[in-house]
């Protein structure tokens, strides 16, 4: 029997280990080790999974801690997938920002069904977003 996953908002982050995690999505995988570590620097609230040393589920969260509260890059590494650990950090993120007014995020369609399944539900109405490419 394998030990359980460790779940953690505590634990150092690495960029490079991190990276490899980004590198399986379609909206982060440009992302560099550099701006990684800048991220990680600013970011209020991030929650890692490793199994032992190995980094396999990442998540942060962007938020006043009152009021707003939006969850950012939750991934889970492909071959972990399917074992609960996406929900799990769901379940941990939510239980920390219990105290929040308002919990966002975002998601392709295919996750949705995902996230209602936490009580999030489709916002209808406008949604504005300024989006800048940056250079490489």
């Amino acid at each position: 029997m394998t030990a359980p996953f460790i779940y953690s908002f505590t634990e150092p982050i690495n960029p490079e280990d991190l990276q490899k995690l980004f590198q399986q999505t379609d909206w982060a995988k440009r992302r560099t080790p550099l701006d990684i570590q800048q991220m990680l620097d600013k970011s209020q609230l991030t929650l890692g999974v490793w199994d032992d040393d190995r980094l396999i589920g990442f998540a942060r969260v962007v938020t006043d801690d009152l009021y707003r509260a939006w969850i950012e890059d939750l991934v889970v590494d492909r071959a972990y997938r399917k074992q609960g650990i996406a929900s799990l950090m769901l379940e941990k993120l939510l239980k920390r920002l219990e105290h929040i007014e308002l919990v966002m995020l975002d998601c392709a369609p295919p996750q949705q069904t995902f996230y209602e399944k936490f009580g999030f539900q489709a916002k209808t109405g406008i949604s504005m977003q300024l989006t800048r490419t940056r250079p490489i």
